[in-house]
This record gives C-alpha cells, sequence and structure tokens, in this order.
C-alpha cells in the first residue's frame, strides 16, 4: 500500500469516528437491561438461517448467551469449562426454557461479534461441553443493550 493510498483510508476511517454521535457502549454478560436480538432453541435450524431472518443489523460486540441443562453434579465442571473459553454464568430468564428433572439450567455468556459461523462454532462448542457435563445444549441467544430509541 502506497503512503497516499494509507492516507486516504486512515483519513476515511478518521472521519467516520469523528462523525459518531456519541461513545458505543460494549455490553457485558451481566448487563440487566440486555434485549435478545435473535435466537434459537431449534438444533434442526441452521444458525445463518436464524441470523439472516432477524430484522435487527448486528454489528460490533454483543452478548452471546447458550442455556445447557445439566445434572446438577455437573453444573461446576461445566461453568469453570466454559469459563476457560471466556464464558461467565448467568442469570437465566423467565423465558427459557425450563429442565426436566434431574437436569438444571446453566446459562453462560460472554461478549463477542458474531456471524453464522461463529454462532456455529460456539454452539458445537456449548453442546460438547453440556454432553462431557451428562446434559444438553437448549439454546442460543444473541443480547445487545437496547438503542436508544428503546429506552
Amino acid at each position: 500500500m502506497s503512503g497516499d493510498s494509507r492516507q486516504t483510508v486512515l483519513g476515511r476511517l478518521a472521519g467516520r469516528l469523528r462523525r459518531s454521535t456519541g461513545p458505543i457502549r460494549v455490553p457485558r454478560p451481566d448487563d440487566e437491561d440486555l434485549v435478545v436480538l435473535v435466537g434459537s432453541t431449534d438444533d434442526a435450524v441452521a444458525t445463518s438461517t436464524v441470523l439472516e431472518s432477524a430484522a435487527v443489523s448486528i454489528a460490533g460486540p454483543v452478548v452471546l448467551r447458550l442455556l445447557v441443562f445439566v445434572p446438577e453434579s455437573g453444573v461446576d465442571a461445566a461453568i469453570e469449562s466454559a469459563a476457560l473459553e471466556g464464558y461467565a454464568e448467568v442469570s437465566t430468564r423467565p423465558e427459557d426454557p425450563r429442565p426436566d428433572e434431574p437436569l438444571v439450567a446453566v446459562a453462560l455468556a460472554r461478549v463477542q461479534s458474531v456471524d453464522a459461523r461463529t454462532v456455529s462454532q460456539e454452539r458445537s462448542r456449548c453442546a460438547s461441553l453440556a454432553s462431557r457435563s451428562g446434559g444438553h445444549a437448549v439454546g442460543w441467544w444473541v443480547l445487545d443493550a437496547p438503542a436508544e430509541s428503546e429506552k
């Protein structure tokens, strides 16, 4: 890349940043005001199909939330294993599916950029984690802070 074209690219990027309407809020997994943008509890539906059907544009870091059902005896192992990948245990939500006994629900979340490939990878990772703990993966959701117009 020549010096002139690099200056042009950097100038355009700086201009975009200057036009920003304010600081960009990066959500945290434990933020209480997160809203669901899209998600699924249907293993048969491709991640790309679910994301394409979303009526929202997902850009930048968001919270990816995964729900697993595991036996009580496997909860600590599941949480520890997920923590190695940057996930934190978060509260279940009222709309979450409920497990049949003797399984319990464990919600895991982390901040990341998402696309069909990354969400599919995380779904697979979650299914493996749940299986090793004696349970199964239930669903996934992409959450973000509400838009200013929604507050």
